[in-house]
């Protein structure tokens, strides 16, 4: 499909747009076929991702419209792949259907990305992939607080407990006394 000079502007514009509002992974596909692109496009879904191939020009004009520097000038050469996630508790679900995706199919080179207008290189992108998810390190902190707690709660009743059985003894010893 043929692009003019003003389509090419409004979708950069567009896509410096979603580069603003949304995390962001690079990616080189040279090599894959169309099937291997499908079955990576599922392996996404789960993460709320989406899979674009588009021009270098238009992804390295979105890049400067949407004020992000990257540290790495080879984002934009070769065929570039947009790898966009909708939520940013999606990151490390799509870093690791990415790193999954690109161990089975060595063609797939992470190039970097964005997230929270922060460069992430690809060892970057490696070690996300690796933590849990939002909700995982969330219910983790919860359980880790949970327990704080009730070993807090039980230090603390344990010298009333020890009163309350001292109290007993005492009133069953003079119980025996009286008797």
């Amino acid at each position: 499909m043929k692009l003019t000079k003003t389509d090419k502007v409004t979708l950069s514009k567009k896509l410096g747009d979603e580069f603003k509002a949304k995390d962001v992974f690079f990616a080189s596909f040279q090599g894959l076929k169309f099937k291997d692109i499908s079955t990576l496009k599922e392996s996404l879904r789960p993460a709320k991702s989406t899979f674009k191939v588009m021009r270098n020009t238009i992804v390295s004009h979105a890049i400067s419209n949407a004020a992000l520097k990257s540290e790495d000038a080879k984002v934009a050469k070769g065929p570039t792949a947009v790898i966009t996630m909708d939520s940013a508790d999606d990151v490390t679900k799509a870093a690791k259907a990415l790193l999954a995706f690109a161990k089975t199919n060595p063609a797939l080179k992470i190039k970097g990305g964005f997230t929270s207008s922060r460069w992430l290189t690809p060892q970057d992108l490696e070690k996300l992939s690796k933590i849990g998810s939002k909700t995982e390190l969330l219910s983790q902190l919860a359980g880790v607080l949970y327990s704080n707690l009730a070993q807090i709660r039980w230090v603390l009743e344990a010298p009333t407990t020890k009163l309350a059985y001292a109290l007993e003894a005492v009133k069953e010893k003079k119980a025996k006394e009286t008797k």
